[in-house]
């Protein structure tokens, strides 16, 4: 066997043109020169996809591992490129290499997006294995090895495979899992990040990129990971060829770990794409809404109980409640409204109610039946205007039957008296039981001779309206 040699072309200051345009030349070379020793290369498609080449197992789609004739480039220690063919039994024999470090560079077939390399040299498993770093030859993309050749001689057995691996994610339902950022994909003990495809029919399709393209994945076990959106868990992972309605493209998949896996064998060939199925399902949910008493927002007294109260849940409302009870703590009104799964929702009601004391306890429930705290809250209904009367006494009150001289009256109020308005002239009073308004003749509190008209408010707005006058 004979290699060849290019004189003077070291590694560096090459152009690819000059590759083309010059022919490497031949010399034949014996091994016993002095400082020179062989290089056996063996490459191969690892196509039954364990990393070991073996060309007995077949893979599912048939196929088996088999040689590689493309040739290899050798640079050597001394910055020369070599070259040879393969021999009869498909290997590449470099002989009177130079002793020291040389590289073995393997040309990517479809750039270093399309397939890697590794190193299977002496490996008994794929986990034995090791991916060939990229380089370059020439101005073309390689991998590749780097081999201490000393003159007893070197084995060097390197592999190529292209599997792709795609995680598929959806929920119960069938929908896409969209926009997820925790998908990884595993394999020869390392994870790659996983992203959304971003062109056609892509949603919910992750897979690993790097910077020359699709990552490819080294044989061994392939696995998937994530963590899945808040409020939902992984319900199944399974894994397929290709989908098949029979089940020939199924692939048993393993957890372990927190992953799930399965071993790079399964693979239909090795420029395979095989894909994980992974299919969330929601948490069950034991979180309750939350109700809060938006209005009242004091105790009264009103007129009219105006109710509201808001409500979230994180997955969905069924209804908000709100229940008045009187003073004995009976139920004397129900409300409520349907939220019809939204997670925000309000509820407000106007209750007519007779005077007295009331209290109103609301609450939430969500679509798991789930009940928020019930809370409760005081008020008072009051629908009864204040009482007005005329004071008795010379000191006081001249006059009678609405026409006076002099006038002074009593207000009552068990909700509280607010203000008064005579002639539309405003006084506001201090908010108690009690009040009074005295002393009123023309000129004082807006009052004029003649017809005067006095309104009395509590504090609930109801009003007590007073006609009278002034001589």
């Amino acid at each position: 066997m004979t290699s060849r040699r290019t004189f003077g072309w070291a590694a560096a200051g090459i152009a690819a043109a000059a590759l083309v345009a010059a022919p490497l030349p031949a010399l034949a070379a014996e091994d016993d020169v002095a400082g020179t020793g062989t290089l056996t290369v063996t490459r191969f498609d690892d196509r039954y996809a364990d990393g070991i080449f073996d060309p007995a197992p077949t893979a599912p789609n048939g196929d088996r591992d088999r040689k590689n004739e493309s040739a290899p480039r050798v640079l050597g220690s001394d910055g020369v490129w070599y070259h040879t063919t393969a021999d009869g039994a498909g290997d590449f024999v470099f002989e009177n290499l130079p002793v020291g470090e040389a590289q073995v560079h393997f040309v990517y077939p479809n750039s270093p997006g399309g397939e890697v390399f590794f190193d299977a040299t002496g490996a008994a498993r794929a986990a034995d294995v090791d991916q060939l770093p990229v380089g370059d030859f020439l101005g073309s993309a390689t991998g590749y090895a780097t081999v201490g050749v000393d003159t007893d001689g070197e084995f060097l057995l390197v592999g190529m495979t292209a599997l792709r691996l795609v995680a598929e994610v959806r929920f119960a339902d069938g929908t896409p899992a969209e926009d997820l950022t925790t998908v990884e994909l595993g394999s020869h003990s390392s994870w790659f990040p996983a992203t959304e495809y971003n062109f056609a029919s892509g949603a919910g399709k992750y897979e690993a990129f790097w910077q020359y393209g699709y990552v490819r994945h080294l044989p061994g076990d392939l696995g998937v990971r994530l963590s899945p959106p808040a409020g939902y868990r992984v319900a199944s992972v399974t894994a397929e060829n290709y989908p098949s309605d029979d089940g020939s493209g199924a692939i048993a998949v393993t957890e372990r770990d927190g992953a799930w896996w399965f071993p790079s064998t399964a693979a239909n060939n090795y420029f395979w794409n095989p894909t994980f199925v992974v299919t969330l399902e929601q948490l069950p949910d034991t979180t309750r809404p939350v109700a809060t008493l938006v209005a009242p927002t004091t105790s009264g007294p009103f007129q009219t109980l105006n109710v509201r109260v808001d409500a979230t849940d994180d997955r969905g409302l069924r209804r908000i409640v709100a229940n008045i009870y009187d003073k004995s703590n009976k139920l004397v009104r129900s409300t409520q409204s349907a939220a019809d799964g939204a997670t925000r929702a309000s509820h407000s009601a106007t209750v007519a109610l007779p005077d007295g004391n009331y209290t109103v306890k609301y609450n939430a429930q969500d679509l798991a039946g789930n009940i928020s705290k019930t809370f409760t809250a005081a008020f008072t209904i009051d629908t009864t205007a204040p009482a007005v009367t005329v004071k008795n006494g010379k000191a006081f009150t001249v006059g009678a039957d609405g026409a006076y001289d002099l006038v002074s009256f009593k207000l009552h109020d068990t909700g509280k008296i607010d203000k008064l308005t005579l002639n539309g002239v405003v006084k506001d009073l201090s908010d108690n039981a009690w009040s009074d308004l005295n002393f009123v003749r023309p000129g004082l509190f807006g009052a004029v001779a003649g017809e005067n008209s006095l309104l009395v408010y509590d504090v609930a707005g109801n009003v007590q309206t007073v006609t009278f006058t002034l001589n």
